[in-house]
């Protein structure tokens, strides 16, 4: 088949390895990628009770990439690994640019089904047809660079691609993730502890066989055309020479920013003007680089720590690797108030070493350091934790470092308080101190942690609130009203109001349809950054000919849509199965009650429009607006009457 690799399931506990075609029917409903991924994570939950511990060996390890992954299509390659999340406990997948994907599918693979639990550390091997599983006990207990050098010069191959993880994920911390050719990150949900759970270090893959192309000359063509609108749009440039680095300024400008655990949604100009894009260019950084196969962007930056650029440089003086991207510098230097590239490329390196979502580690700190400032928790506390005070006062390198260590490591209290996330670690606070904190967790669906500033911003706050994994923004990924774009409301809707920004008009339709949109996208396995972000660039229908050609199967863009609206379905009615139901789509205190304290959104709370834009939400979606469960007219029109029937079964699923 063209474009299209196999199945290729592993049983860790039994030791057996087999391959299977990808079935034809499941190609045209969900075309490959996360929706792939999401069919065998829904076809392992009919056979398995999908409420079982997401870290017990009934879990599975899914890793897969779409048909445009590791290809030439211009828009770069990002895989996925799916599984049931030990984070929040619902569904759970992550992302990750970087080679591995391409090696598997290179190898063969499109899709990796990991099930079992080995009775001792081990890696899997994939080096085209040949699958082992091997011994990982010299690599256990090693951070991620020295076990992948490890398993490199073990089988003797300096360029291989290793999805590997950590200390976190080793000690179960719910949250840890899995570093991809050492330092792009699966980060959210927690890929990294399912993969501990299982007794697995790594997955390496190495593979010749490359992908089959139907229509070259019609691929070339839809390619080249790709190209060409990605340099016609205006920020492009940007993008490319800045990454996300370059949205540190302009979120400051519209309020977007979330400074000091988002009491602020602003910083100060003294210490923005040395996190901006720009400060980092002159001072740190070496050159640009594409991340993943197939990327005509180069959006990655590599960087230098010299000792002399900033006030902690001497401190983290000979560093050298990936630069941070915004999420980094959103967590550590804004939320902790440490306005320093050096320090911050440095808590970037440690997650990723240690294995651990730097988005869940950089929302404890923070909160940490406002019960500080607020007088609930000080020396005589953390001295308890840690075996030594520590002072968790804003800006605090020390703090930082020791927190990333005593959760990577799992060695003292303070990181048996923070294994399993903040909102877990808010109630362990409130019973050792018998004072409520839970208001001070920057928190939105199922308790997942997130650093920017959205009480103004409420298709940002409906995804947090709603996310399929979880407080996210990466499900449905837009810049309608954060960068007023009112041509793609115009576009989408018939009116500009989705567009306009401080609002909550049509903001909850745009919530929905990004999600459909941008799931679409992920199917295909190329990157959202280049596509969601200005969706009348690269729009579905170009990417439905680059599939075509690419495959001999003819889809055109409305179908793809459609294919990533089944496949969001799909995980929302496994999360019905596990009794997620209206309720849990909400945000924290801070973001509904809390008014915004400064900026274009001053006054701005969640609760003012919240409801109204949910029911907006759910009926675009064509979900019950009272329980938020899907309909089965909804699933009948997109041909999931078997998903329908095991919702009726169980009673998540509405007339």
């Amino acid at each position: 088949m063209y474009g299209y690799g196999e199945i290729l399931r592993i049983d860790l506990s039994s030791g057996d390895i087999s391959t299977e075609p990808i079935p034809s029917q499941v190609i045209r409903k969900y075309v490959g990628g996360e929706g792939i991924n999401d069919w065998l994570l829904w076809q392992h939950f009919t056979k398995v009770d999908p409420k079982i511990d997401p870290k017990g060996p009934d879990n599975v390890l899914i890793a897969g990439l779409g048909p445009l992954g590791g290809t030439a299509t211009g828009l770069g390659s990002k895989m996925k690994f799916t599984f049931k999340g030990p984070a929040w406990n619902m569904f759970g997948d992550s992302v990750a640019g970087g080679t591995f994907g391409t090696a598997m599918r290179y190898a063969g693979y499109d899709h990796i089904v990991v099930t079992g639990r080995a009775d001792k550390p081990v890696y899997i091997w994939i080096d085209d047809d040949k699958v082992e599983i091997r011994d990982a006990s010299a690599h256990w207990g090693k951070g991620v660079k020295e076990a992948v050098k490890g398993i490199r010069d073990e089988l003797g191959d300096t360029d291989m691609s290793v999805a590997c993880i950590g200390q976190a994920g080793e000690n179960l911390v719910s949250y840890a993730s899995v570093t991809v050719t050492e330092e792009r990150s699966a980060g959210r949900t927690g890929a990294g502890c399912v993969f501990g759970s299982k007794n697995l270090k790594a997955i390496a893959a190495r593979g010749s066989k490359g992908i089959s192309v139907s229509d070259p000359k019609g691929y070339l063509e839809a390619t080249d055309e790709i190209y060409h609108r990605l340099k016609s749009d205006p920020t492009h440039w940007g993008f490319r020479k800045n990454g996300t680095l370059g949205v540190v300024g302009f979120y400051d400008r519209i309020g977007g920013n979330a400074y000091r655990n988002n009491q602020f949604s602003m910083v100060p100009p003294e210490k923005i003007k040395v996190m901006l894009a720009r400060w980092f260019a002159d001072n740190m950084k070496t050159h640009d680089f594409a991340c993943s196969t197939g990327c005509t962007m180069g959006c990655c930056q590599i960087c230098e720590v010299k000792g002399h650029e900033s006030p902690l440089a001497e401190r983290y003086k000979g560093l050298t690797g990936e630069g941070p991207e915004y999420f980094t510098v959103a967590t550590f230097g804004m939320g902790c108030d440490i306005p320093d590239y050096a320090a911050i490329t440095h808590f970037h390196h440690a997650c990723n070493d240690y294995g651990m979502d730097l988005g869940e580690i950089g929302g404890a700190v923070p909160f940490l350091m406002e019960l500080w400032e607020r007088g609930i928790i000080d020396e005589e506390d953390t001295k308890r934790w840690c075996g030594e005070p520590i002072r968790f006062e804003w800006g605090n390198v020390e703090a930082v470092e020791k927190t990333i260590q005593s959760v990577g490591l799992q060695n003292d209290r303070l990181g048996e308080i923070l294994k399993d996330g903040l909102v877990k670690a808010a109630q362990n606070i409130m019973e050792e101190k018998d004072v409520p904190v839970q208001q001070y967790v920057i928190h939105g669906k199922g308790g997942a942690t997130f650093h920017e500033e959205i009480r103004s911003f409420p298709i940002w706050a409906l995804n947090f609130a709603v996310a399929s994994r979880g407080c996210d923004h990466l499900k449905g990924l837009n810049m309608m009203d954060k960068g007023f774009r009112k041509d793609i409301s115009k576009a989408w809707f018939g009116s500009e109001k989705a567009g306009e920004g401080y609002t909550p008009d049509l903001k909850g339709k745009a919530a929905a349809r990004s999600e459909n949109h941008t799931t679409a996208i992920n199917i295909t396995g190329v990157c959202v950054f280049r596509t969601a972000l200005n969706p009348l660039n690269i729009d579905l229908d170009l990417m439905a000919r680059a599939y075509t050609a690419l495959t001999g199967i003819e889809l055109n863009g409305e179908e793809l849509y459609l294919a990533g609206e089944r496949t969001y379905n799909l995980e929302k009615a496994f999360n019905s199965r596990l009794g997620l139901r209206r309720e849990d789509d909400t945000l924290c205190d801070r973001w509904m009650k809390e008014p915004i304290k400064e900026g274009p959104g001053k006054g701005m709370k969640a609760e003012d429009w919240f409801d109204d834009l949910l029911d907006e939400y759910y009926e675009y979606h064509g979900w019950d607006k009272k329980t938020s469960l899907q309909t089965r007219k909804k699933l009948e029109a997109l041909d999931m009457v078997d998903v329908l029937e095991v919702l009726e079964n169980e009673g998540a699923a509405t007339e």
